[in-house]
């Protein structure tokens, strides 16, 4: 059993959702820039994943119609595109606060030593 990208995906929204509300209660951060930055990369993480199925079914050998195709180069653009309205977004400056965006951003990262840690404390190798 490998580590679950769905599992990862909806931690990770969990995660950003519960970050989005204290941050909002106690206005220790910006929620909209918590909120930019976790929506980021979940989209980045959705649109990666998109991608690499395709690729990894290209090199295992099975046989890849079309529309897969068309679905990944459709992700990559989509991809390519989210980052540069972002980099528009920051050209024009739009309120948005450094600190709570890079914690938005880190969620994310969280989510995925979560799980990593989860499946290797259920799993643990060189135990019969």
């Amino acid at each position: 059993m490998g580590i679950d990208l769905t599992r990862i995906s909806l931690f990770h929204v969990g995660l950003l959702g519960l970050t989005v509300a204290i941050a909002y209660a106690t206005r220790v951060a910006e929620p909209a820039s918590l909120l930019l930055g976790g929506a980021v990369m979940g989209a980045n993480f959705v649109l990666l994943r998109w991608i690499t199925n395709v690729v990894r079914l290209a090199a295992g050998g099975d046989p890849v119609d079309g529309r897969r195709i068309g679905l990944a180069v459709a992700a990559m653009t989509l991809k390519f595109g989210l980052f540069l309205g972002l980099l528009a977004a920051l050209f024009w400056r739009l309120p948005i606060e450094g600190m709570s965006f890079a914690l938005g951003v880190t969620l994310l990262l969280v989510a995925c030593l979560v799980e990593v840690a989860r499946h290797e404390l259920s799993d643990p190798k060189g135990v019969q």
